[in-house]
């Protein structure tokens, strides 16, 4: 054990006898490289903002604009500084402001310019009132944005297609959104043109394809295919208010068609949910769409023209089933041995700023409804309107809002 003690002390000796010989080529070499690292900062720096926008411009279709702020850094990696710089993005995003870029290049482009190789940016700023940061990466086959706002709960990834750069990229988005998750492929030609992207959460599991046109007006056409719908968690009065206050107020034109398979429903009578609708300057149109519920199909065609001071819902319903008593069963009617098939066609109009009912025409069966009947279906859908969009879309509460129209009178 004190042989083996004394080796040890003797190497200890040795190694420290080496390192004290070789004291003045260290200090050397750790001076070298502090001097290496920080003459750039002697340097004015806009030649290498310079040459940054030449290979930005033309690897990556942008260029960055007020660069009067520029400090070079040493830590934690040597890179150039910028505040309030701004960054424009071929004619239409010329102004994007930026509190503050971090350049991170090789090591040779800090002395040499027209030798830089970009290999990091980073960034702050703001958006919406809300501070944004994250970084971009230029690879390969792909250069990676990534930028996250922090108080949204909101991450994205954004890769995109060295084939193509701005302002006309292409690539695959990333984003979540608290819980919400959407995946979007992207080509952005003429227009942008979106293929096999997904939108999912815990409620709904959507697929989706389509384009939208920027010039000479916008326009978009979208179709939609939903795997997974939960009713119970569906927000009518949101969804209702989307419909009808954002998109028909402003005016928002394009075409929109859902398709929904329920596996119950299709395995017993091969169908889909759909919905088709048109927006046309405020104004909405579908036609032939279709629901099933329980054991009813219904088809609906309507018509929502927005005038200046009122919107007037003008629609067609027909609500059919091959044994009205099992729906009867399933919101406490008493069942009709007298009835079995059944059919209801509706037409009418809904005043949807005032919240009333007209009624052009109803067939039970092909015969008409009496005026008592037709009075009490006004009355129940004036007073009950604004409850019903104010629930959940669920069974219950839809079901329930149709029970006195599919009485049997």
């Amino acid at each position: 054990m004190i042989i083996n003690t004394l080796k040890k002390k003797n190497i200890i000796k040795k190694i420290l006898n080496f390192i004290y010989y070789l004291r003045y080529l260290i200090l050397i070499f750790i001076l070298s490289i502090i001097l290496l690292f920080a003459t750039p900062k002697l340097f004015k720096n806009v030649n290498k903002i310079v040459e940054l926008n030449n290979i930005l411009k033309n690897q990556h279709g942008f260029i960055i604009k007020k660069t009067n702020k520029i400090n070079y850094k040493i830590f934690p990696q040597p890179n150039l500084e910028i505040k309030d710089s701004i960054i424009s993005i071929g004619e239409q995003f010329n102004k994007i402001t930026i509190k503050e870029l971090k350049i991170f290049t090789n090591l040779k482009s800090l002395y040499v310019s027209n030798e830089m190789l970009l290999k990091k940016i980073s960034f702050k700023g703001e958006f919406l009132g809300q501070d944004v940061s994250g970084y971009y990466i230029p690879k390969k086959s792909i250069n990676l944005l990534y930028f996250e706002i922090k108080n949204l709960g909101i991450k994205s990834k954004v890769f995109f297609d060295n084939t193509k750069k701005f302002p006309n990229p292409s690539g695959k988005i990333e984003l979540n959104v608290l819980d919400d998750n959407l995946l979007i492929n992207f080509d952005y030609g003429k227009n942008l043109k979106i293929q096999e992207s997904v939108y999912k959460n815990k409620n709904i599991h959507t697929n989706f394809n389509g384009e939208l046109n920027f010039d000479p007006y916008f326009y978009f056409k979208i179709l939609a295919d939903i795997k997974k719908l939960n009713f119970e968690k569906l927000k009518l009065k949101k969804l209702y208010h989307f419909i009808i206050d954002e998109i028909s107020n402003k005016k928002i034109n394009g075409e929109l068609n859902i398709n929904y398979s329920n596996k119950k429903i299709t395995e017993k009578i091969g169908k889909k949910n759909k919905i088709n609708m048109i927006f046309n300057n405020g104004d909405i149109i579908s036609e032939n769409s279709s629901f099933h519920f329980a054991n009813l199909n219904i088809q609906i065609n309507f018509f929502l023209k927005k005038y200046p001071s009122f919107r007037d819902f003008n629609y067609e319903l027909l609500v059919k089933t091959e044994d009205i008593n099992k729906f009867f069963k399933k919101i406490g009617i008493k069942k009709d041995k007298n009835l079995k098939k059944f059919n209801i066609s509706i037409d009418g109009r809904i005043n949807l700023d005032a919240q009333k009912y007209y009624f052009d025409k109803i067939l039970i069966n092909k015969n008409n409804i009496n005026e008592n009947k037709l009075t009490e279906l006004k009355y129940y859908f004036d007073k009950n309107f604004g409850d019903f969009i104010s629930k959940d879309l669920d069974e219950k509460n839809f079901f329930l809002s149709l029970k006195d129209l599919l009485k049997p009178t």
